[in-house]
């Protein structure tokens, strides 16, 4: 007899778990329970007090976008009172060019909506591309460009092949050929890279779109990623954080679940799928305890491998899967230093000589120079499990308290940088204890080179995450990607993990899956939880909200995505200083 039974069972307590959960109990009416092996729930949405006490710098997700969560903000209005709220710096993303001391600022959103501004800093490299960028700008805001950018993202993968969907896309190709794109043969099959040096002639502006990408857990060399590497600078003005740290996310799902309902079981690692007759009906705990689904089992919070070698088992999910999954790969990007750094003053950049406001900027490359090689060298460096020479480092730095002063003390700032690094086997432990100190002695070092001030005194202390570190979340084992595994062509989209799993249905009956390791990847959004909602609620006959009057999509999404920066620039004004 089970020692407990709930309609839905979920195993892991993360982001998808979390926000899956918040669907199934209120609009699918379901008695659910969460059971998460660590001893919080929240998964990715880390905010810690690690470099030293009062400061605080998010373990894992860092960048937010405003389609993040437009479905909860649609569907759950509680959602951003209760701490799910983000903002934008006054500049969302930008890069210092060491050898000349000058910079490129790319003005957020919010405080930017024209994107005049940007082109303005633009043109000073290059008058072409400045035309190029409100070109793409007036694209990437049209209804019509919005609605095909977040159908694949928003729906299940084998509902995209329905016309509507396709319709979409042949309605958007004329405005897509007036912003001057013509996404040919060529364009189709090429890199990130070749497609950016295709669109923008100017080395700062192909730098900023191409570290992007990277920090999206691309490479930049990668074929067939191009398109996605052009949406992504039209990205650029829109990259947020979270108000108050990542974490901020999960409790407001947790306030909500709670309301509802959920139960939330920690300490709880879950270590089989009870299968009968080839249907799940419950899971086994390390411990022994039983717990029945009365409808069904989602893993929500488990690796590919885990969920088929060990929930699932290799027997039973059969060789051509279990192949697959033994192959997926985890080398190409996403295995980050990512250090916090709490400091006495915030970063001082001598490049504000050329503009001011690259001092209040979230999401800063440092480089030597405007050369996009740098990038893939040091892609390169990280595939061969190395750190590149230090010329071809390029770490992107933030300080989210020049923001938001929630992230430190009064009057003292936490900053933080990521940066590609080797797998976490690729080095034994005791290298990687020597090696992420080292690594973190050469970053201040660079750091310096770009802002003088941030000397031994002004950092009071630094917290060492790597690779390695990342594997407490152990889902991330054994490799310690932030993504779980490459999002390369063939592992993305309707590939991302497998094809047969990507769907978000298993072989087993009543098992459903997803994660980090499902489209779109290792970040911070709803996408995987409402895709995966979307297949249940298809499957057992539940509510679906996206069929109410007022909430037909895509219309309602691209709404609410606007409607997200706009609650931004009404909660929260740009902080007294910025661009003085």
């Amino acid at each position: 007899m089970p020692d407990l039974s709930f309609d839905a069972v979920i195993c892991g307590g993360g982001n998808k778990a979390l926000m899956l959960a918040m669907y199934l109990a209120k609009y699918g009416g379901m008695s659910v329970a969460i059971f998460e092996r660590r001893h919080e729930i929240g998964g990715g949405l880390a905010t810690e007090e690690t470099a030293a006490p009062g400061f605080r710098g998010n373990t894992h997700a860092n960048i937010l976008l405003p389609w993040y969560y437009a479905p909860l903000y649609r569907d759950f209005p509680e959602f951003w009172e209760y701490g799910g709220q983000m903002d934008q710096y006054l500049v969302s993303d930008g890069a210092i060019f060491r050898n000349n001391n000058t910079c490129l600022a790319i003005y957020s959103e919010k405080d930017d909506p024209t994107q005049e501004r940007t082109a303005r800093e633009i043109a000073r490299f290059s008058e072409k591309d400045a035309d190029m960028w409100l070109r793409l700008w007036k694209l990437w805001q049209s209804d019509e460009f919005q609605a095909v950018t977040l159908d694949p993202l928003l729906n299940p993968h084998e509902w995209q092949i329905a016309p509507e969907f396709l319709n979409r896309q042949v309605e958007v190709y004329p405005k897509i050929l007036e912003a001057g794109i013509n996404p040919d043969s060529l364009f189709l099959a090429a890199s990130p890279k070749r497609i950016i040096q295709e669109y923008f002639e100017s080395p700062e502006v192909q730098y900023c779109i191409l570290r992007f990408v990277v920090s999206a857990v691309t490479n930049p060399d990668d074929v067939q990623n191009g398109p996605a590497g052009l949406g992504m600078a039209a990205t650029l003005p829109t990259i947020a954080y979270a108000r108050g740290g990542t974490h901020q996310i999960a409790h407001a799902c947790h306030q909500l679940l709670v309301q509802m309902g959920c139960k939330f079981f920690t300490h709880a690692e879950v270590a089989k799928a009870i299968i009968e007759n080839g249907t799940c009906t419950g899971i086994r705990l390390v411990d022994g305890t039983e717990i029945k689904a009365r409808k069904f089992v989602v893993s929500a919070g488990l690796s590919a491998a885990q969920l088929c070698f060990d929930l699932i088992g290799r027997d039973i999910i059969g060789p051509a899967i279990a192949r697959r999954v033994d192959n997926l790969s985890t080398r190409n990007v996403g295995n980050l230093m990512w250090y916090t750094y709490a400091l006495n003053e915030a970063p001082k950049y001598t490049a504000a000589s050329f503009n001011p406001d690259i001092n209040y900027c979230e999401w800063l490359g440092l480089t030597n120079e405007a050369n996009i090689d740098h990038i893939s060298i040091e892609c390169n460096y990280a595939r061969m499990g190395m750190f590149p020479p230090k010329e071809h480092y390029n770490p992107v730095v933030w300080c989210h308290s020049l923001a938001d002063p929630a992230y430190a003390p009064p009057g003292k700032h936490v900053a933080q940088s990521e940066m590609q690094g080797p797998r976490a086997t690729d080095l034994s432990e005791k290298d990687w204890l020597r090696v992420k100190h080292e690594y973190g002695d050469d970053m201040l070092q660079i750091w310096r080179s770009f802002a003088p001030n941030m000397t031994d005194i002004n950092v009071i202390g630094v917290d060492t995450n790597s690779p390695y570190d990342n594997l407490r979340l152990k889902n991330l084992a054994p490799h310690g990607n932030f993504a779980g595994i490459d999002k390369t062509h063939w592992q993305n989209g309707p590939n991302r993990p497998t094809p047969e799993l990507a769907n978000h249905r298993t072989p087993i009956q009543n098992l459903y899956c997803t994660g980090g390791y499902w489209h779109v990847g290792g970040n911070a959004s709803t996408e995987a939880a409402y895709n995966c909602y979307k297949i249940i609620a298809t499957d057992f006959g539940l509510g679906k909200p996206w069929e109410e009057a007022g909430k037909e999509e895509p219309e309602s999404l691209v709404e609410w995505t606007r409607k997200t920066t706009q609650m931004m620039r009404d909660c929260f004004k740009t902080p007294g200083g910025y661009g003085a």
